[in-house]
Protein backbone atom coordinates (compact mmCIF):
# COMPACT_ATOMS: atom_id res chain seq x y z
CA UNK A 1 0.00 0.00 0.00
CA UNK A 2 2.79 2.39 0.95
CA UNK A 3 4.59 1.62 -2.28
CA UNK A 4 1.42 2.22 -4.20
CA UNK A 5 0.82 5.57 -2.50
CA UNK A 6 4.40 6.61 -3.13
CA UNK A 7 4.04 5.65 -6.77
CA UNK A 8 0.77 7.55 -7.08
CA UNK A 9 2.20 10.64 -5.40
CA UNK A 10 5.31 10.43 -7.55
CA UNK A 11 3.29 10.17 -10.72
CA UNK A 12 1.01 12.94 -9.52
CA UNK A 13 3.91 15.22 -8.80
CA UNK A 14 5.38 14.35 -12.18
CA UNK A 15 2.11 15.17 -13.89
CA UNK A 16 1.84 18.44 -11.97
CA UNK A 17 5.42 19.28 -12.91
CA UNK A 18 4.72 18.61 -16.54
CA UNK A 19 1.56 20.70 -16.32
CA UNK A 20 3.50 23.56 -14.74
CA UNK A 21 6.15 23.36 -17.45
CA UNK A 22 3.49 23.30 -20.15
CA UNK A 23 1.78 26.32 -18.55
CA UNK A 24 5.05 28.24 -18.52
CA UNK A 25 5.83 27.31 -22.11
CA UNK A 26 2.37 28.19 -23.45
CA UNK A 27 2.93 31.99 -23.67
CA UNK A 28 6.32 31.37 -25.30
CA UNK A 29 4.81 29.09 -27.95
CA UNK A 30 1.93 31.51 -28.48
CA UNK A 31 4.32 34.43 -28.94
CA UNK A 32 6.48 32.48 -31.40
CA UNK A 33 3.45 31.59 -33.52
CA UNK A 34 2.90 35.26 -34.29
CA UNK A 35 6.40 35.76 -35.71
CA UNK A 36 5.53 34.80 -39.34
CA UNK A 37 2.68 37.33 -39.28
CA UNK A 38 4.96 39.99 -37.77
CA UNK A 39 7.54 39.33 -40.48
CA UNK A 40 5.03 39.67 -43.31
CA UNK A 41 3.51 42.86 -41.89
CA UNK A 42 6.82 44.66 -41.55
CA UNK A 43 8.17 43.46 -44.89
CA UNK A 44 5.17 44.74 -46.85
CA UNK A 45 4.98 47.89 -44.77
CA UNK A 46 8.49 48.87 -45.81
CA UNK A 47 8.28 47.78 -49.46
CA UNK A 48 6.84 51.13 -50.47
CA UNK A 49 9.07 53.06 -48.07
CA UNK A 50 12.15 51.36 -49.53
CA UNK A 51 11.01 52.06 -53.06
CA UNK A 52 10.24 55.71 -52.36
CA UNK A 53 13.41 56.55 -50.44
CA UNK A 54 15.91 54.30 -52.21
CA UNK A 55 14.66 53.29 -55.66
CA UNK A 56 12.64 56.39 -56.55
CA UNK A 57 15.41 58.66 -55.25
CA UNK A 58 17.91 57.00 -57.58
CA UNK A 59 15.48 57.14 -60.50
CA UNK A 60 14.80 60.85 -59.99
CA UNK A 61 18.49 61.61 -59.56
CA UNK A 62 19.31 59.84 -62.82
CA UNK A 63 16.64 61.95 -64.52
CA UNK A 64 18.36 65.15 -63.39
CA UNK A 65 16.40 66.11 -60.27
CA UNK A 66 18.58 68.24 -57.96
CA UNK A 67 19.66 67.04 -54.52
CA UNK A 68 17.89 70.03 -52.98
CA UNK A 69 14.61 68.91 -54.58
CA UNK A 70 15.18 65.36 -53.38
CA UNK A 71 15.72 66.73 -49.87
CA UNK A 72 12.37 68.50 -50.00
CA UNK A 73 10.73 65.34 -51.36
CA UNK A 74 12.13 63.26 -48.50
CA UNK A 75 10.33 65.50 -46.00
CA UNK A 76 7.02 64.11 -47.27
CA UNK A 77 7.89 61.02 -45.23
CA UNK A 78 7.83 63.00 -42.00
CA UNK A 79 4.25 61.73 -41.74
CA UNK A 80 5.80 58.72 -40.04
CA UNK A 81 7.17 60.99 -37.34
CA UNK A 82 3.69 62.45 -36.71
CA UNK A 83 2.13 59.07 -35.89
CA UNK A 84 1.54 59.92 -32.21
CA UNK A 85 -1.13 62.40 -33.30
CA UNK A 86 -3.46 59.53 -34.24
CA UNK A 87 -1.91 56.57 -32.40
CA UNK A 88 -4.35 57.01 -29.46
CA UNK A 89 -7.22 56.55 -31.92
CA UNK A 90 -5.81 53.14 -32.84
CA UNK A 91 -5.59 52.20 -29.15
CA UNK A 92 -9.04 53.60 -28.37
CA UNK A 93 -11.14 52.26 -31.25
CA UNK A 94 -11.38 48.98 -33.14
CA UNK A 95 -11.68 46.55 -30.23
CA UNK A 96 -14.03 43.65 -31.00
CA UNK A 97 -14.39 40.13 -29.68
CA UNK A 98 -12.23 38.97 -32.61
CA UNK A 99 -9.34 41.29 -31.81
CA UNK A 100 -8.28 44.90 -31.66
CA UNK A 101 -5.19 45.70 -33.72
CA UNK A 102 -6.18 42.84 -36.04
CA UNK A 103 -9.36 44.78 -36.85
CA UNK A 104 -7.32 47.76 -37.96
CA UNK A 105 -4.95 45.63 -40.02
CA UNK A 106 -7.84 44.07 -41.94
CA UNK A 107 -8.68 47.58 -43.16
CA UNK A 108 -5.22 49.07 -43.47
CA UNK A 109 -3.51 46.27 -45.39
CA UNK A 110 -5.82 46.55 -48.46
CA UNK A 111 -5.73 50.35 -48.16
CA UNK A 112 -1.93 50.26 -48.27
CA UNK A 113 -2.11 48.34 -51.54
CA UNK A 114 -4.63 50.79 -53.03
CA UNK A 115 -2.57 53.87 -52.17
CA UNK A 116 0.45 52.24 -53.77
CA UNK A 117 -1.63 51.61 -56.85
CA UNK A 118 -2.41 55.34 -56.95
CA UNK A 119 1.19 55.98 -57.99
CA UNK A 120 0.33 54.45 -61.39
CA UNK A 121 -1.16 57.84 -62.27
CA UNK A 122 2.37 59.31 -62.51
CA UNK A 123 4.26 57.61 -65.37
CA UNK A 124 6.71 60.56 -65.46
CA UNK A 125 7.20 61.49 -61.77
CA UNK A 126 10.16 63.81 -62.41
CA UNK A 127 7.80 66.19 -64.26
CA UNK A 128 5.16 66.18 -61.49
CA UNK A 129 7.12 66.56 -58.28
CA UNK A 130 4.31 68.41 -56.49
CA UNK A 131 1.71 65.71 -57.15
CA UNK A 132 4.31 63.04 -56.43
CA UNK A 133 4.90 64.62 -53.02
CA UNK A 134 1.16 64.51 -52.25
CA UNK A 135 0.89 60.83 -53.25
CA UNK A 136 3.98 59.95 -51.22
CA UNK A 137 2.56 61.74 -48.18
CA UNK A 138 -0.71 59.81 -48.57
CA UNK A 139 1.08 56.49 -48.91
CA UNK A 140 3.31 57.15 -45.90
CA UNK A 141 0.25 58.15 -43.83
CA UNK A 142 -1.40 54.78 -44.50
CA UNK A 143 1.82 52.82 -43.97
CA UNK A 144 2.51 54.73 -40.75
CA UNK A 145 -0.99 53.89 -39.47
CA UNK A 146 -0.47 50.24 -40.39
CA UNK A 147 2.81 50.40 -38.45
CA UNK A 148 0.96 51.61 -35.34
CA UNK A 149 -1.40 48.64 -35.47
CA UNK A 150 1.43 46.18 -36.20
CA UNK A 151 3.48 47.53 -33.28
CA UNK A 152 0.51 47.23 -30.94
CA UNK A 153 -0.28 43.69 -32.05
CA UNK A 154 3.36 42.64 -31.62
CA UNK A 155 3.84 44.32 -28.22
CA UNK A 156 0.71 42.64 -26.90
CA UNK A 157 1.67 39.18 -28.18
CA UNK A 158 5.27 38.89 -26.99
CA UNK A 159 6.66 38.04 -23.55
CA UNK A 160 9.83 39.16 -21.80
CA UNK A 161 11.46 36.00 -23.10
CA UNK A 162 10.43 36.42 -26.73
CA UNK A 163 10.65 40.22 -27.00
CA UNK A 164 14.31 40.39 -28.17
CA UNK A 165 13.67 37.67 -30.77
CA UNK A 166 10.47 39.36 -31.96
CA UNK A 167 12.22 42.71 -32.32
CA UNK A 168 15.10 41.09 -34.16
CA UNK A 169 12.68 39.46 -36.58
CA UNK A 170 10.62 42.65 -36.96
CA UNK A 171 13.71 44.75 -37.64
CA UNK A 172 15.05 42.14 -40.08
CA UNK A 173 11.67 42.18 -41.83
CA UNK A 174 11.76 45.97 -42.04
CA UNK A 175 15.14 45.79 -43.67
CA UNK A 176 14.03 43.10 -46.06
CA UNK A 177 11.04 45.22 -47.05
CA UNK A 178 13.19 48.31 -47.32
CA UNK A 179 15.82 46.76 -49.56
CA UNK A 180 13.35 44.68 -51.57
CA UNK A 181 11.33 47.83 -52.21
CA UNK A 182 14.49 49.56 -53.33
CA UNK A 183 15.52 46.50 -55.34
CA UNK A 184 12.75 44.28 -56.71
CA UNK A 185 10.47 47.20 -57.55
CA UNK A 186 13.37 49.05 -59.21
CA UNK A 187 14.31 45.98 -61.25
CA UNK A 188 10.70 45.56 -62.39
CA UNK A 189 10.64 49.23 -63.35
CA UNK A 190 13.92 48.93 -65.23
CA UNK A 191 12.66 45.93 -67.19
CA UNK A 192 8.93 46.61 -67.66
CA UNK A 193 8.24 50.24 -66.78
CA UNK A 194 6.50 52.33 -64.14
CA UNK A 195 3.01 50.79 -64.31
CA UNK A 196 4.31 47.22 -63.91
CA UNK A 197 6.44 48.32 -60.93
CA UNK A 198 3.47 49.91 -59.15
CA UNK A 199 1.26 46.86 -59.78
CA UNK A 200 4.01 44.67 -58.30
CA UNK A 201 4.15 46.91 -55.23
CA UNK A 202 0.36 46.65 -54.85
CA UNK A 203 0.32 42.86 -55.19
CA UNK A 204 3.12 42.31 -52.67
CA UNK A 205 1.39 44.61 -50.16
CA UNK A 206 -1.54 42.19 -49.97
CA UNK A 207 0.50 39.11 -49.02
CA UNK A 208 -0.02 39.34 -45.21
CA UNK A 209 -3.82 39.54 -45.52
CA UNK A 210 -4.52 35.75 -45.24
CA UNK A 211 -2.39 35.53 -42.08
CA UNK A 212 -4.16 38.55 -40.57
CA UNK A 213 -7.49 36.85 -41.26
CA UNK A 214 -6.29 33.62 -39.60
CA UNK A 215 -4.77 35.35 -36.56
CA UNK A 216 -6.67 35.24 -33.26
CA UNK A 217 -5.58 38.17 -31.14
CA UNK A 218 -5.90 38.06 -27.38
CA UNK A 219 -7.78 41.21 -26.38
CA UNK A 220 -6.32 43.08 -23.40
CA UNK A 221 -8.23 43.01 -20.12
CA UNK A 222 -7.26 46.62 -19.48
CA UNK A 223 -10.23 49.01 -19.60
CA UNK A 224 -10.66 51.00 -22.79
CA UNK A 225 -9.67 54.59 -22.04
CA UNK A 226 -11.78 57.51 -23.15
CA UNK A 227 -10.46 59.48 -26.07
CA UNK A 228 -9.51 62.42 -23.86
CA UNK A 229 -7.77 60.03 -21.50
CA UNK A 230 -5.93 58.38 -24.36
CA UNK A 231 -4.54 61.71 -25.56
CA UNK A 232 -3.75 62.89 -22.05
CA UNK A 233 -1.68 59.71 -21.64
CA UNK A 234 0.25 60.37 -24.84
CA UNK A 235 3.33 61.70 -23.07
CA UNK A 236 3.17 59.44 -20.02
CA UNK A 237 5.56 56.94 -21.53
CA UNK A 238 8.24 59.56 -20.82
CA UNK A 239 7.10 59.80 -17.18
CA UNK A 240 8.36 56.28 -16.50
CA UNK A 241 11.71 55.89 -14.72
CA UNK A 242 14.41 56.89 -17.19
CA UNK A 243 11.75 57.67 -19.82
CA UNK A 244 12.72 61.28 -20.49
CA UNK A 245 16.46 60.74 -20.69
CA UNK A 246 16.20 57.65 -22.89
CA UNK A 247 13.26 58.73 -25.04
CA UNK A 248 14.08 62.39 -25.59
CA UNK A 249 17.88 62.44 -25.61
CA UNK A 250 19.78 59.16 -25.75
CA UNK A 251 17.65 57.17 -28.20
CA UNK A 252 17.14 59.90 -30.86
CA UNK A 253 20.80 60.92 -30.73
CA UNK A 254 22.04 57.34 -31.05
CA UNK A 255 19.65 56.40 -33.87
CA UNK A 256 20.17 59.67 -35.75
CA UNK A 257 23.91 59.06 -35.64
CA UNK A 258 23.80 55.45 -36.77
CA UNK A 259 21.27 56.05 -39.58
CA UNK A 260 22.22 59.52 -40.84
CA UNK A 261 24.38 58.38 -43.76
CA UNK A 262 21.82 55.95 -45.19
CA UNK A 263 19.85 58.56 -47.15
CA UNK A 264 23.01 59.58 -49.04
CA UNK A 265 23.73 56.12 -50.47
CA UNK A 266 21.27 56.02 -53.34
CA UNK A 267 22.04 59.45 -54.90
CA UNK A 268 25.79 59.03 -54.27
CA UNK A 269 25.82 55.70 -56.10
CA UNK A 270 23.81 57.19 -58.96
CA UNK A 271 26.27 60.08 -59.19
CA UNK A 272 29.16 57.56 -59.16
CA UNK A 273 27.78 56.05 -62.36
CA UNK A 274 25.83 53.05 -61.11
CA UNK A 275 22.85 52.13 -63.28
CA UNK A 276 19.41 51.25 -61.96
CA UNK A 277 20.03 47.54 -62.53
CA UNK A 278 23.14 47.52 -60.33
CA UNK A 279 21.49 49.78 -57.76
CA UNK A 280 18.52 47.44 -57.63
CA UNK A 281 20.59 44.28 -57.21
CA UNK A 282 22.98 45.70 -54.60
CA UNK A 283 20.83 48.09 -52.55
CA UNK A 284 17.68 46.09 -53.03
CA UNK A 285 18.76 42.46 -52.99
CA UNK A 286 22.30 41.88 -51.79
CA UNK A 287 22.11 44.15 -48.72
CA UNK A 288 19.02 42.35 -47.44
CA UNK A 289 21.20 39.50 -46.17
CA UNK A 290 23.63 41.39 -43.89
CA UNK A 291 20.88 43.67 -42.55
CA UNK A 292 18.50 40.81 -41.76
CA UNK A 293 21.27 38.62 -40.32
CA UNK A 294 22.52 41.38 -38.02
CA UNK A 295 18.98 42.04 -36.76
CA UNK A 296 18.37 38.35 -36.03
CA UNK A 297 21.74 37.88 -34.29
CA UNK A 298 21.64 40.98 -32.10
CA UNK A 299 18.17 40.20 -30.67
CA UNK A 300 19.40 37.24 -28.55
CA UNK A 301 22.68 39.10 -27.92
CA UNK A 302 20.80 41.82 -26.02
CA UNK A 303 19.62 39.17 -23.57
CA UNK A 304 23.00 37.46 -23.29
CA UNK A 305 25.48 40.36 -23.32
CA UNK A 306 23.34 43.34 -22.29
CA UNK A 307 22.29 46.43 -24.18
CA UNK A 308 25.44 48.39 -23.22
CA UNK A 309 27.80 46.01 -25.03
CA UNK A 310 25.48 45.73 -28.02
CA UNK A 311 25.15 49.52 -28.30
CA UNK A 312 28.93 49.91 -28.10
CA UNK A 313 29.75 47.38 -30.83
CA UNK A 314 26.97 48.48 -33.18
CA UNK A 315 27.77 52.19 -32.78
CA UNK A 316 31.54 51.86 -33.24
CA UNK A 317 31.21 49.61 -36.28
CA UNK A 318 28.69 52.03 -37.80
CA UNK A 319 30.99 55.04 -37.30
CA UNK A 320 33.94 53.22 -38.91
CA UNK A 321 31.81 51.84 -41.76
CA UNK A 322 30.58 55.36 -42.53
CA UNK A 323 34.18 56.50 -43.00
CA UNK A 324 34.76 53.48 -45.26
CA UNK A 325 32.18 55.00 -47.64
CA UNK A 326 34.42 58.01 -48.39
CA UNK A 327 35.69 56.59 -51.72
CA UNK A 328 32.06 56.36 -52.83
CA UNK A 329 31.52 59.96 -51.75
CA UNK A 330 34.42 60.98 -54.00
CA UNK A 331 32.90 59.21 -57.00
CA UNK A 332 35.03 56.06 -56.80
CA UNK A 333 32.69 53.08 -56.38
CA UNK A 334 34.20 49.79 -57.63
CA UNK A 335 31.69 46.99 -57.20
CA UNK A 336 33.28 44.58 -54.71
CA UNK A 337 34.87 47.06 -52.21
CA UNK A 338 31.72 49.16 -52.25
CA UNK A 339 29.53 46.12 -51.59
CA UNK A 340 31.72 45.14 -48.63
CA UNK A 341 31.58 48.65 -47.14
CA UNK A 342 27.82 48.87 -47.66
CA UNK A 343 27.28 45.44 -46.09
CA UNK A 344 29.12 46.37 -42.90
CA UNK A 345 27.34 49.72 -42.72
CA UNK A 346 23.79 48.38 -43.06
CA UNK A 347 24.54 45.47 -40.69
CA UNK A 348 25.68 47.88 -37.97
CA UNK A 349 22.74 50.18 -38.63
CA UNK A 350 20.26 47.28 -38.42
CA UNK A 351 21.84 45.97 -35.21
CA UNK A 352 21.65 49.40 -33.57
CA UNK A 353 17.97 49.74 -34.47
CA UNK A 354 17.15 46.31 -33.05
CA UNK A 355 18.71 47.13 -29.68
CA UNK A 356 16.81 50.41 -29.49
CA UNK A 357 13.45 48.85 -30.44
CA UNK A 358 13.91 46.12 -27.83
CA UNK A 359 14.36 48.74 -25.12
CA UNK A 360 11.42 50.76 -26.45
CA UNK A 361 9.04 47.80 -26.46
CA UNK A 362 9.95 46.94 -22.87
CA UNK A 363 8.65 50.40 -21.90
CA UNK A 364 5.18 49.89 -23.42
CA UNK A 365 2.32 49.86 -20.87
CA UNK A 366 -0.65 47.45 -21.04
CA UNK A 367 -3.58 48.99 -22.88
CA UNK A 368 -1.49 51.61 -24.70
CA UNK A 369 1.09 49.46 -26.43
CA UNK A 370 0.63 51.07 -29.85
CA UNK A 371 0.71 54.63 -28.52
CA UNK A 372 3.76 54.11 -26.31
CA UNK A 373 5.88 52.34 -28.92
CA UNK A 374 4.81 54.83 -31.60
CA UNK A 375 5.58 57.81 -29.38
CA UNK A 376 9.09 56.60 -28.66
CA UNK A 377 9.73 55.77 -32.30
CA UNK A 378 8.35 59.11 -33.47
CA UNK A 379 10.91 61.10 -31.49
CA UNK A 380 13.72 59.28 -33.27
CA UNK A 381 11.95 59.65 -36.63
CA UNK A 382 11.61 63.41 -36.28
CA UNK A 383 15.34 63.65 -35.65
CA UNK A 384 16.19 61.24 -38.48
CA UNK A 385 13.93 62.78 -41.14
CA UNK A 386 14.93 66.36 -40.44
CA UNK A 387 18.60 65.44 -40.18
CA UNK A 388 18.41 63.27 -43.32
CA UNK A 389 16.85 66.07 -45.38
CA UNK A 390 19.40 68.56 -44.02
CA UNK A 391 22.31 66.27 -44.87
CA UNK A 392 21.01 65.64 -48.39
CA UNK A 393 20.67 69.40 -48.88
CA UNK A 394 24.16 69.95 -47.43
CA UNK A 395 25.61 67.36 -49.79
CA UNK A 396 24.49 69.50 -52.71
CA UNK A 397 26.49 72.43 -51.28
CA UNK A 398 29.53 70.89 -49.58
CA UNK A 399 29.81 67.48 -51.24
CA UNK A 400 29.15 63.93 -50.04
CA UNK A 401 32.60 63.51 -48.46
CA UNK A 402 32.22 66.41 -46.01
CA UNK A 403 28.77 65.23 -44.97
CA UNK A 404 29.91 61.62 -44.48
CA UNK A 405 32.69 62.70 -42.11
CA UNK A 406 30.08 64.62 -40.12
CA UNK A 407 27.86 61.52 -40.05
CA UNK A 408 30.69 59.42 -38.65
CA UNK A 409 31.39 61.98 -35.89
CA UNK A 410 27.68 62.08 -35.04
CA UNK A 411 27.51 58.27 -34.87
CA UNK A 412 30.51 58.18 -32.52
CA UNK A 413 29.02 60.90 -30.29
CA UNK A 414 25.67 59.11 -30.09
CA UNK A 415 27.40 55.85 -29.21
CA UNK A 416 29.33 57.43 -26.34
CA UNK A 417 26.15 58.94 -24.90
CA UNK A 418 24.17 55.70 -25.29
CA UNK A 419 26.85 53.51 -23.70
CA UNK A 420 27.30 55.84 -20.73
CA UNK A 421 23.56 55.94 -20.22
CA UNK A 422 23.27 52.14 -20.38
CA UNK A 423 26.13 51.76 -17.89
CA UNK A 424 24.40 54.16 -15.48
CA UNK A 425 21.10 52.32 -15.90
CA UNK A 426 22.75 48.95 -15.26
CA UNK A 427 24.45 50.32 -12.15
CA UNK A 428 21.19 51.74 -10.85
CA UNK A 429 19.43 48.43 -11.46
CA UNK A 430 22.15 46.50 -9.62
CA UNK A 431 21.96 48.89 -6.67
CA UNK A 432 18.20 48.51 -6.44
CA UNK A 433 18.54 44.72 -6.54
CA UNK A 434 21.14 44.77 -3.76
CA UNK A 435 18.87 46.94 -1.63
CA UNK A 436 15.95 44.55 -2.17
CA UNK A 437 18.10 41.59 -1.21
CA UNK A 438 19.34 43.40 1.87
CA UNK A 439 15.80 44.21 2.94
CA UNK A 440 14.76 40.61 2.44
CA UNK A 441 17.65 39.40 4.55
Amino acid sequence: MANTMTDVRGRTRGADGRADREHRRAPHRSAKRILPLVSSLYITQYLGVGFIYVGLTAMLRQRGVALESLAAMSLAGITWALKPLWAPLIDRFGRTRHGHYRTWLLVLQPLLALTGLGLVALPAPERNLGLLGVLIATYTFVSATQDIAADGLTARAVTDRTRPLANGIANAAQWLGNVFGGGIIVLVYDAFGWVAAMITLTTLSLLPLPMVLAHREKVSDAPVPGLAGAYSALMRVFAQPDGRVWGLLVMPLFLAGTTSAYGLLSPALADAGWGLDRLGWVLGMFLAAPAALASLVVGPCVTRFGRRNCLLVAGLVDALATLALLPLALGHAPLVPTMVALSVFVAAMAAASTVVYTVNMSMCRPGSEATDFTMLAAVAMVASYILGAALLYAAGTFGYHVVLVGCSILALSGTIVAVRHAAAADGSGASNENRRQGSAA
